[in-house]
């Protein structure tokens, strides 16, 4: 009996041990932890380093110091479907992002930077309804990081709505714009790129001033090619009209206002405010002739203005006011403007200021030529040219400009014009070329060989022996 009750206690002792070790929690070892960990931090640190540059070193930082029971369940939502992940980081509140700092942050990042494959207007949404989970600037990368991603996969229009839904956040700058307006190039119709342009404007009043100038040119730009280069024009006379009596007229308005009235092809309104602009330059307070002895002295900017003021006077106002104006012009040493300024001085009945100027125009360096080759077709310059020969009869290019054009006026004459030329200037082998010319139009190809016959062997062109053969050969 007592062997009996040994033995009973004895397997009761037996089974509470079995049972006590069965239940006891097994202790972990650091080198089994270290095992576990090791692997999930090296995922999770590849998938991290896709973020950007700038933000991996901090982001790997941070989740080094993760305990592991938020590293096991990170590992897990690493192997999940890409939707999957964004609507966890994006809609849903769960045990992973609890209390985890900048964890959401630091995962969505990394996973931008994924190849994987997806939805992405479908992401776009996750995105929009992630609510205060996600800081405005990091849905606005975000979203940016999609519309790249559209268009690298050559589907532009969805790109281009992302990038407009990018364009609306209050941070949004001018690079950005920039995107939107090379996308919408080829997929949106300029009037729907007006409004967000517009828009833009309006939201980002103390955006640099150089980025708004950009965007006011391209606004400027839509509206002409969507056919609404009056609506330009307006806006832009309305900005002038808001300044100050007294205040400089910014030149970028004057330039895009400029641009919308060629297209519209009435440029005369711009005048006033051309003009008020010209008199703000010192150079414009100065009378023409002074101009032309100081024309080394004007700003391009005068220059610039005072060239399309001329312009427009000359096609679209009275001729007094154009004459005015292109002598201004030619003043600053611009050769096309002389021939509007003999045209003009004629038809205004102001020949003899005409002549005054042309007079000084003929002893400037960068209008001599001009004027001496329009001695050929114009009446006036050719009266000028004689002149001033009759007051310089050894100026040898007087002679030629007044030879030549004696020569244009009176082609039969041609031969012995150059002749008598060349009785005075023996050694001028131009002048020779063109009694050449006047002997083969006149018929006389003897006398054109017996030209070139006499001409120094050193002086000849290849043009010149080539002629010479031809010559001997009739």
């Amino acid at each position: 009996m007592k062997a009996r009750l040994l033995l009973v206690v004895g397997l009761y002792a037996t089974l509470a041990y079995l049972w006590h070790e069965r239940l006891k929690p097994q202790p972990t070892s650091a080198d089994t932890l270290m095992a576990q960990r090791k692997p999930r931090l090296e995922r999770l640190t590849h998938f991290l380093t896709k973020a950007p540059s700038e933000t991996v070193q901090p982001i790997l930082m941070s989740v080094a110091l993760l305990s592991d029971e938020k590293l096991e369940k990170v590992d897990a939502w690493l192997r999940r479907p890409p939707l999957d992940q964004l609507r966890e980081l994006t809609v849903q509140d769960t045990a992973m992002l609890a209390n985890s700092g900048q964890l959401r942050d630091a995962l969505l990042l990394g996973w931008l930077g994924q190849d994987h494959p997806y939805a992405i207007l479908e992401a776009h949404l996750m995105l929009c309804a992630a609510g205060d989970r996600l800081g405005e600037d990091l849905r606005l990368h975000a979203i940016q990081c999609l519309a790249e991603r559209a268009r690298l996969a050559g589907d532009r229009r969805t790109a281009l709505t992302l990038l407009e839904r990018a364009i609306a956040f209050p941070m949004a700058d001018w690079a950005l714009v920039q995107k939107y307006l090379e996308a919408a190039k080829v997929t949106a119709p300029a009037s729907a790129t007006v409004s967000v342009l517009e828009t833009w404007l309006r939201r980002h009043p103390e955006a640099p001033a150089a980025e708004r100038e950009a965007a006011k040119n391209s606004l400027n730009d839509l509206l002409i090619r969507a056919g609404m280069a009056a609506e330009a024009l307006l806006a832009e006379q309305e900005a002038l009209k808001a300044l100050p009596p007294e205040a400089p007229l910014p030149e970028a308005s004057l330039q895009r206002a400029l641009t919308a009235a060629r297209a519209t092809g009435v440029c005369v309104s711009l005048m006033p405010w051309l003009q008020r602009h010209l008199a703000s330059f010192p150079e414009h307070q100065l009378a023409p002739q002074s101009l032309l002895e100081n024309n080394s002295e004007v700003s391009p900017s005068y220059r610039h203005w005072l060239h399309e003021a001329a312009r427009i006077a000359d096609r679209e106002l009275p001729t007094p006011q154009a004459y005015e104006l292109c002598k201004r012009l030619a003043a600053l040493g611009e050769p096309s403007a002389l021939a509007r300024v003999c045209q003009l001085a004629s038809s205004t009945q102001q020949l003899e200021d005409g002549l005054s100027f042309l007079h000084l125009a003929l002893t400037d360096i960068s209008l001599r030529p001009a004027l001496l080759a329009l001695s050929s077709a114009d009446s006036l310059a050719r009266r000028v040219v004689h002149q001033a020969l009759h007051d310089q009869p050894e100026n040898r290019d007087l002679h030629y400009a007044a030879t030549l054009a004696e020569s244009a006026a009176e082609p039969r004459r041609a031969p012995t014009l150059w002749q008598t030329y060349l009785r005075r200037f023996p050694q001028d082998h131009a002048a020779r070329r063109r009694l050449v010319q006047a002997h083969l139009a006149a018929q006389q190809p003897a006398l054109a060989l017996r030209v070139l016959d006499g001409m120094e062997a050193s002086a000849l062109t290849e043009e010149d022996r080539h002629q010479q053969q031809m010559l001997r050969q009739m």
